[in-house]
């Protein structure tokens, strides 16, 4: 018997509360155990109830959304939170705060635009598969007494690294690359290509004993064909469920005279994706921005793919350029993962390190056995790390991954990759 997801509903609106409670209802793995109007109400039913997912509100009387996971993570209350966010530069921000605060991730309540119907069909889509996979990660955690990410998610990792003056260069440059920091080897068969939409529930991936089960916290080198004579040309990072956070400790912490650039798409509606790029921006040494058109690619700049738009790289005479389009979604995204991976590959062929971090489903997989095939290099965030080790999981699985780290080694590994072949 499938254990049910237990999620707690926390808004001030009765209206919404009843709206989420019914969508959740409706699927046979889901739970709603309780409800509540504020904050301050909300953690004394977590207490109680012990839910495995909560969705939140941000603006509540008597105690807010922000106050609330502040409250949780000093109460030590882990279970993952959802926020639900307007598509308001307002609540934009609001959400973002909320991710820094702990947050797993966020749903937009639906919109005035459409008729009732399509606004509860959409908010189903994104919310469901969330609610599923979540529960599943917190949940396994639970049963096989792994730590887990604590509330604050990847912010503790941050911690742990040095604090940052965007003016002058970081040790750890290029110049100065630190040894390889995978610790052993394990062998790791490919699996055949199998294209597939994201999963409704965080599925345990099937992967090689040594693998699936690595000690917390432990970098994993799989055996792979040496690549070493590739030159890196260009870092390609795809990212998902968590990825804000895991953004704020990975962007900072690469060095201001990184030789190539690096392109990132991060599964986020419009106007999340600039305010994540502007509040990289001021905590990067690297210049950060979101992707505009004909935009010629430069070392040393990051870019973000803008919501709502799949980003493309085109080679034009000696420089590559940027292109955007709102072509069909790919993997239910847009941008999608797999769309700037592959036409990376058109574009630097064996000159590509390709970096997947936490996320749901699979975009990023087709992507990586392309990078993969022409000779590029592919590595991957752990799942002791990951908000949910969905995509990472899907390209360990086939066997292209040539690293398994955790978040807070994977900037080291990529100046290492840069710098021994420059």
């Amino acid at each position: 018997m499938i254990s049910k997801t237990r999620v707690l509903v926390v808004d001030d609106s009765a209206v919404i509360r009843r709206a989420i409670s019914d969508l959740l209802a409706g699927d046979a793995e889901i739970e709603v155990v309780g409800h509540a109007a504020n904050g301050a109400l909300a953690l004394q039913k977590i207490a109680d109830l012990k839910p495995d997912v909560i969705t939140l509100d941000v603006e509540m009387p008597v105690m807010d959304g922000l106050q609330t996971l502040r409250e949780m993570k000093r109460s030590g209350f882990t279970a993952p939170v959802i926020m639900c966010s307007t598509l308001t530069e307002r609540g934009a921000m609001a959400t973002l705060d909320a991710l820094s605060l702990g947050a797993a991730c966020y749903v937009t309540k639906p919109s005035s635009s459409g008729t009732a119907a399509e606004s509860i069909d959409s908010l189903r889509r994104d919310l469901l598969p969330k609610v599923k996979a979540l529960g599943g990660h917190h949940n396994r955690y639970n049963r096989e007494g792994i730590r887990k990410p604590s509330l604050s998610g990847s912010q503790d990792s941050a911690a742990a690294t040095p604090a940052l003056n965007p003016k002058e260069p970081r040790e750890g440059s290029p110049q100065t690359a630190p040894p390889p920091i995978a610790s052993h080897r394990v062998a790791a068969q490919p699996r055949a290509r199998q294209e597939t939409a994201p999963s409704s529930r965080d599925k345990a991936i099937s992967l090689p004993r040594a693998v699936q089960e690595p000690k917390v916290g432990t970098p994993v080198t799989l055996a792979a064909k040496s690549k070493s004579s590739s030159k890196i040309e260009a870092v390609i990072i795809g990212v998902s469920t968590g990825g804000p956070n895991a953004l704020a400790v990975l962007l900072p912490a690469l060095p201001a005279n990184l030789s190539v650039p690096v392109f990132v798409v991060q599964h986020m509606p419009p106007v999340f994706t600039k305010l994540v790029a502007d509040r990289l921006d001021k905590q990067c040494t690297l210049a950060v921005h979101e992707a505009v058109e004909n935009e010629t690619a430069r070392a040393g700049t990051i870019l973000i793919a803008p919501g709502d738009f799949h980003m493309t790289l085109e080679k034009s005479g000696p420089v590559t350029v940027v292109r955007l389009n709102q072509k069909a979604a790919v993997n239910f995204c847009r941008p999608a993962v797999d769309v700037l991976f592959q036409s990376a590959v058109a574009a630097y062929g064996s000159g590509l390190l390709a970096v997947v971090l936490t996320g749901m489903g699979s975009d990023g997989a087709v992507g990586c056995e392309q990078v993969s095939a022409a000779g590029g290099q592919v590595i991957v965030q752990d799942a002791a790390t990951s908000v949910v080790w969905g995509m990472p999981g899907a390209v360990a699985e086939r066997g292209l991954a040539e690293a398994i780290l955790p978040l807070e080694h994977i900037a080291k590994e990529i100046v290492r990759r840069v710098g021994a072949q420059n």
